[in-house]
């Protein structure tokens, strides 16, 4: 056990409404053993052992402990056997959590009592608050109320401060579930398919939208799955796309959806070599590609294939993201390194001079002059990560606004560029959108506190057939306004 006088522990209830999923805080952590869990479920609930505390602390590193200072809730899977392991955290400390060695802390105590249902252990994640407060630590067990849900939405505060409002040029029309038919308020897709309607993925089902119209597909008029705890709830839709054919895709926990606009496929593990995805992006011959942590799965319509650390030169299997050029070059990113499969060689980046040694891969584009735009993510130093751009005589360019920390802390959810207007807009996690007028080098910074957009999480973005930006975020849809 540590030597500091840390801890007296108070475990205590904290009655929250919150949505399910997997990974529930934005911390993730890819150790654990996925497989089909209920949140914080049981006749018996799951309880740590009676050294909990001692036994967390004297995992934790010693010189952080001695002056940290703040919360950071962590969600814990503990399986049938009792075994404890991190899945994901919020840390609102002065303390890194990897120089804290959290991981560690969690994942290195000793045997949980699992969940019991009907006599029968279960797997079920634990949430619990830390509280480290003048050398004390306090715990409080987070409790998940479903049953007063209605809806779920999360606001936020912008960790960067937005432009003043006289120096935004937009403004946003927000859609949510007072004004329409929106099932629910937390979204985290939005596509344009070939016949311009428009397609949102929610925490409670997904949503066609067409001339202003919307039709809601859930899990009783469809084949998207209920969540575990509420059968008049779907599962979260957490990523989408259409294919050449106009068919749409969707995937939500441990299934991929496909819509062919009077039918749906479901893929799973019985019928495919799907798991927990993380990614999904469809190419010009109609290839579907899913990330996971355990590769890439590729589905060409007829057959599956896994790409994987066993079959190419792929630095790690926690992929981050895919994409394929007009040469036909595939580009993979990994957390661990980037590389692209020519059609008869592999190229390795992490010994190169350009941004893809430090980033990885998270989202792609190329442009109609043939420039590759980049979405770079790098943990440890989000100075080396944000958007670059590959122009086609093989110069870098990295795309920041001047004297501004814009993208030092924070991470891009989705990018989209609009060439019609030479204008990118960028989704930043904990911040809003920020919009950048290429011609006249000009940036815009769209938050909670200056504008409508109503949640600083804008997850995926879109463009419709007639020019008008599309958002899917945690408080409502926006809609750019017309000029």
């Amino acid at each position: 056990m540590t030597k500091m006088k840390y801890i007296i522990l108070t475990l205590g209830l904290l009655v929250v409404n919150f949505a399910f999923g997997q990974h529930l805080y934005p911390e993730k952590y890819d150790e654990c053993k996925l497989s089909k869990f209920c949140l914080d479920c049981g006749d018996t609930k799951a309880e740590p052992p009676q050294d909990f505390v001692s036994d967390f602390l004297s995992n934790l590193n010693e010189k952080s402990l001695m002056k940290i200072k703040g919360s950071i809730t962590v969600q814990i899977l503990v399986d049938s056997t009792g075994k404890a392991c991190l899945l994901s955290a919020k840390n609102e400390t002065n303390v890194k959590s990897k120089k804290l060695k959290l991981h560690d802390g969690i994942s290195n105590t000793k045997t949980w009592s699992p969940a019991i249902t009907k006599g029968k252990a279960e797997q079920a994640s634990v949430s619990l608050l830390l509280i480290f407060q003048d050398g004390q630590l306090l715990i409080k067990r987070k409790e998940f109320d479903f049953k007063n849900q209605s809806n779920m939405k999360s606001v936020g505060t912008p960790d960067v401060k937005g432009s003043k409002e006289s120096q935004l040029s937009e403004s946003w029309t927000v859609i949510n579930q007072q004004n329409s038919k929106l099932p629910w308020d937390m979204s985290r897709v939005a596509f344009t398919d070939s016949t311009n309607s428009l397609w949102f993925g929610t925490d409670n089902g997904v949503v066609k939208m067409e001339n202003g119209k919307m039709e809601v597909f859930d899990s009783k008029n469809s084949a998207l799955k209920p969540t575990s705890y509420n059968k008049n709830r779907t599962s979260s839709i957490r990523g989408g796309a259409v294919d050449q054919l106009n068919n749409k895709w969707f995937f939500g926990g441990y299934e991929v959806y496909k819509y062919d606009n009077k039918n749906w496929t479901v893929f799973d593990s019985l019928n495919s070599p799907v798991s927990w995805m993380r990614k999904i992006y469809i190419d010009k011959k109609n290839n579907v590609f899913l990330t996971s942590s355990k590769g890439v799965v590729k589905y060409d319509g007829n057959d599956w294939t896994i790409i994987d650390t066993s079959n190419t030169k792929l630095p790690s299997n926690k992929v981050s993201g895919v994409f394929v050029d007009s040469k036909e070059r595939l580009w993979i990113g990994t957390y661990d390194g980037n590389i692209r499969m020519d059609s008869d060689n592999i190229v390795e980046y992490n010994n190169s001079e350009s941004p893809l040694k430090e980033g990885a891969i998270t989202d792609m584009y190329e442009d109609k002059k043939g420039n590759l735009w980049f979405d770079l993510y790098n943990n440890d130093d989000k100075s080396k990560g944000g958007m670059f751009v590959l122009r086609t005589n093989g110069k870098w360019e990295s795309l920041k606004p001047k004297k501004s920390d814009l993208f030092t802390k924070n991470d891009i959810n989705d990018f989209l560029l609009d060439e019609d207007k030479n204008e990118l807009w960028i989704a930043l996690n904990s911040v809003g959108l920020i919009k950048y007028d290429i011609g006249n080098d000009k940036w815009e910074t769209y938050t909670t506190e200056n504008s409508k957009v109503p949640s600083i999480h804008v997850m995926q973005l879109t463009k419709d057939g007639d020019g008008t930006i599309w958002g899917a975020t945690f408080a409502g849809l926006i809609k750019l306004k017309a000029e």
